[in-house]
């Protein structure tokens, strides 16, 4: 049962006509059981319900609403407040931004953002080979196998402010792990703009997602996450950047109906199995020349191992020094290897994830590989 205690913070308005309108039909539909809710006025009635269908007409609840607005019963599952994301416009969203309010800002920000033709744009979902991907770029580019001085973080539109974007120089290889209707999403079909793609086994990227995900959590609150927990919310979306499959879906259609945008997808397994020949489809994408010899080189130096050593070389992102925002070093490198997941699935796991992967993308062109 879900038992909500009123609070004294009474900084959102009342509901409008429009809203209790909205709101009585949204109601209408929920299956939460409306006798199990104890509310206390109209004002939290509304906020509650805000939380429940994710956003309405105020844009979502901030991280610290999640903690001080209301308080829920553990028994109820289904929406139990989560101070680990921000809720904009129904997409979890880490809180390196803490409040709903300045994600949807920096979302307003970055839609109308200007890109360059030459832009370089690098989508991937969490814990897919994000790193991997934005160093083999940017040597390509560089025409050497030489590390980036920058982090990756320090080129990702998720958390850099974007009249820091703006002042880079070209050519810039953005990164990003939001979805397209976050993006400047016009500019980047009408300039054509090159876009790459990565994706990785569901089952190996819950499980290098669920150890960045409990590193974070025990720095930032000493609470330790428990494997079984984690995955649950993995499969139901209720984690950083929602579902990996509503990624994908979201990735397939938007490159589907704008054929004239260059898209390249390629499989994290394939990275892996065959390093130089992805790395000279990757040049030949770019239109950037690229050896054999090249090629080998740099996927030497993009190896899992010796971007790991080199990890520690570079300094902590300076827009976090900026914001006095505490950023705990976290360990992006852990294993990078295909088939981990066995050694955290249970059978019963496995086979849960393979109907999800069977009912979610059965109908898309990804080559799932859990070898």
């Amino acid at each position: 049962m879900l038992v909500a205690h009123r609070t004294s913070d009474t900084r959102d308005p009342l509901p409008t006509a429009a809203e209790r309108k909205f709101l009585k039909k949204i109601f209408q539909q929920q299956t939460v059981n409306k006798r199990n809710l104890k509310v206390s006025s109209t004002l939290y009635y509304f906020n509650l319900y805000r939380r429940a269908i994710g956003s309405i007409s105020s844009g979502g609840m901030t991280s610290q609403e999640h903690d001080s607005t209301f308080k829920m019963s553990e028994n109820d599952e289904g929406l139990q407040p989560d101070p680990n994301f921000c809720l904009v416009e129904g997409l979890p969203l880490p809180i390196f931004r803490p409040t709903t309010e300045e994600w949807q800002k920096h979302i307003t920000d970055l839609r109308n953002m200007e890109l360059r033709h030459d832009d370089i744009l690098l989508c991937t979902y969490p814990k897919s080979g994000t790193h991997w991907l934005w160093e083999v770029t940017s040597m390509l580019v560089q025409g050497k196998a030489e590390y980036e001085t920058r982090r990756q973080e320090q080129l990702m539109v998720d958390f850099v402010d974007v009249d820091l974007i703006e002042a880079m120089a070209s050519p810039r290889i953005l990164n990003t792990h939001l979805p397209f209707s976050m993006l400047p999403w016009q500019q980047i079909r009408d300039k054509s703009i090159k876009v790459f793609h990565v994706y990785r086994n569901p089952k190996d990227t819950a499980v290098s997602f669920y150890f960045m995900m409990k590193e974070f959590i025990k720095a930032r609150r000493n609470v330790l996450l428990e494997f079984p927990d984690f995955f649950e919310r993995y499969l139901n979306g209720k984690i950083n950047y929602g579902s990996q499959f509503s990624y994908l879906r979201q990735f397939h259609d938007f490159t589907q109906e704008n054929p004239n945008i260059p898209a390249l997808s390629i499989s994290y397994e394939d990275m892996k199995r065959s390093p130089s020949d992805k790395i000279k489809q990757i040049a030949e994408f770019l239109e950037v020349p690229a050896s054999q010899q090249l090629c080998e080189e740099i996927a030497e130096a993009c190896s899992f191992q010796n971007m790991k050593k080199q990890d520690v070389n570079k300094a902590v992102i300076e827009f976090t020094k900026q914001k006095n925002i505490p950023h705990p070093k976290l360990n992006m490198y852990r294993k990078g290897e295909v088939g981990d997941w066995k050694n955290y699935l249970t059978v019963a796991m496995s086979e849960q994830m393979d109907a999800v992967v069977e009912k979610e993308l059965k109908d898309l062109p990804y080559v799932i590989q859990y070898l």
